[in-house]
């Protein structure tokens, strides 16, 4: 009995107008979908086509021709977690070897322009293209561009290219090159073979730089994970020091294996990649180890792939509400820089900002230390509340002396404020929510203010043996704009304090005012005459 086999005929995709449109189906294809219309629709011929993994098709009740239907591949609710620019693929289990391919474009919360406005505010003020993850091993890939910026490569991206490159050098080294010539050039290295010195010379000096960087992210994140932290915190921090911990053994072993491949002779070589490089592949992939740095950043035109994947926008976003605070201050007259060096500033950093003598410090991804409960005497047993216990009895981070109460204890800002007449703190988190779903449970339980209040009530500043607590005005969130559009949580019961700010990339001025006013709220020493006119 024959079986029916599937076939993939045509896809459809809805643009701006919100009127699907019916194209060719070409399995080497990136469509692009809007993700205010997350789904990729397929007409089918034959059997229903079936995805692997968890993933269903969704099969839609709508008529189509004798022998074929339509199906869905259904993403809106994969994008709500986790909001995204660039590719999508899922792989088919029927047809086989074929899978869907979709190029998300953002419009929804942000369009495109707003997310190239936030990677470049994020490049300005701390220096580097925040469009990649340079750390999570993802499949999605995105578009780059070449420019004249240079940046290490990620340890396990550097890993990776040296596994292969390796290959090539230990196969010339069993199996070398050679050529006739006259007893003069006898004993003389050829530039075939003595290139594989100056590629272990080459990669060994980039295992060390990148050995270094990870040595240093190690400490970081050993010293992090012996604080107390809250059980979420502690798995994260044990899984990142368990991978860094790999990779650094990796990368000695790399050094090793390098260091035997060297020869002086053949270093004394020189090597000149002419077109005679290029007619091995051995040769050619050792060549990689001389090409020119790449930095990448967003191209409105197709061009070279990103080796990273691009960062999710809900993580953007975060990192843009701290770039975006910045600069207001700048226009508030405050001057300074962002205090954090190297490849974990998109996860975490800081800046020390200064206008005459008011010191304003801002935190992201401050992640306070919580409260060792177990070693914490009971409360008639002690003078002082928990949060000042633990700031005489507990080891902080001494640049970011925050402590919290709560096992949820992680805010996106904190911001400390020094002035003459005193000390306030500020807290304050992101989301990358829409105005249509965010809120809407019973009581709005799930809504972002809520959770601003418990760290407003439940965080501290340690600071020469006293406790600062948030200002009772001091929690605010971070919304897309417009706010119009959040208006039914700003006077929320328990959380009407919390001051919603829903700044566009492009520029919102009543994001701006908010802010002043609440920045003139905690302390009245930064409004200025210009200001107050």
């Amino acid at each position: 009995m024959a079986v029916d086999r599937t076939i993939i005929e045509s896809v459809r995709l809805v643009g701006a107008d919100g009127v699907g449109v019916e194209y060719p189906w070409q399995p080497n294809i990136w469509y692009l979908i809007r993700d205010d219309h997350p789904y990729l629709d397929i007409l089918t011929r034959g059997r229903l086509a079936m995805a692997r993994g968890d993933t269903r098709l969704q099969s839609l009740d709508e008529p189509a021709q004798d022998g074929t239907q339509w199906q869905r591949w259904d993403f809106e609710t994969e994008l709500a977690r986790q909001r995204r620019l660039g590719e999508m693929s899922l792989p088919l289990k029927v047809p086989k070897d074929c899978a869907l391919r979709c190029y998300v474009i953002p419009t929804s919360l942000l369009n495109y322009r707003d997310v190239v406005a936030m990677v470049e505010d994020i490049e300005e003020q701390v220096g580097f293209a925040a469009a990649w993850d340079m750390i999570a091993e993802r499949p999605e890939r995105s578009w780059s561009r070449r420019s004249s910026g240079s940046r290490m490569a990620m340890p396990s991206e550097l890993v990776r290219c040296l596994d292969e490159e390796l290959r090539a050098a230990l196969s010339i080294r069993s199996n070398p090159f050679k050529e006739l010539g006259p007893h003069s050039r006898r004993g003389v290295p050829l530039a075939e073979n003595a290139i594989v010195s100056h590629w272990a010379m080459r990669r060994w000096g980039q295992l060390r730089d990148s050995a270094g960087g990870v040595a240093i992210e190690l400490r970081s994140l050993r010293s992090k994970g012996g604080r107390s932290n809250p059980d979420g915190r502690q798995v994260k921090l044990d899984e990142q020091i368990r991978q860094l911990s790999l990779i650094e053994q990796r990368l000695e072993r790399l050094k090793s294996t390098l260091a035997r491949l060297g020869n002086d002779s053949e270093m004394a070589t020189v090597v000149y990649p002419s077109p005679l490089f290029q007619r091995d592949y051995r040769l050619r992939t050792l060549l990689r180890a001389f090409a020119p740095p790449v930095s990448e950043a967003l191209s409105d035109i197709e061009s070279s792939r990103s080796h990273y994947p691009p960062v999710f926008l809900n993580s953007l976003w975060e990192l843009w509400g701290a770039v975006w605070l910045v600069k207001e201050l700048r226009r508030l007259g405050f001057s300074g820089s962002c205090l954090t060096d190297g490849p974990n500033l998109a996860r975490s950093c800081s800046w020390r900002l200064k206008r005459d003598d008011i010191v304003i410090e801002l935190d992201f991804e401050p992640e306070p230390v919580f409260v060792d409960y177990e070693k914490l005497p009971p409360a008639h047993e002690r003078d002082v509340p928990a949060l000042e216990w633990a700031a005489r009895n507990q080891e902080l981070d001494p640049e970011r002396p925050y402590l919290g109460l709560e096992m949820r204890c992680s805010p996106d800002y904190l911001v400390r404020i020094t002035t003459p007449n005193g000390r306030f703190l500020m807290v304050g988190d992101a989301s990358l929510a829409s105005p249509r779903h965010h809120g809407k449970k019973v009581e709005k339980a799930d809504a972002k203010p809520f959770t601003v209040e418990r760290y407003r009530r439940t965080m501290g500043w340690s600071i020469e043996d006293q406790v600062v607590r948030c200002h009772p005005m001091g929690g605010f969130v971070i919304f897309p704009s417009p706010a119009s559009a959040w208006v039914d949580l700003q006077r929320l019961p328990g959380a009407g304090d919390c001051t919603l700010l829903c700044p566009s990339p492009l520029g919102d001025r009543e994001a701006s005012r908010r802010l002043e006013g609440l920045l003139f709220m905690v302390a009245p020493e930064i409004r200025t005459p210009m200001s107050s006119a």
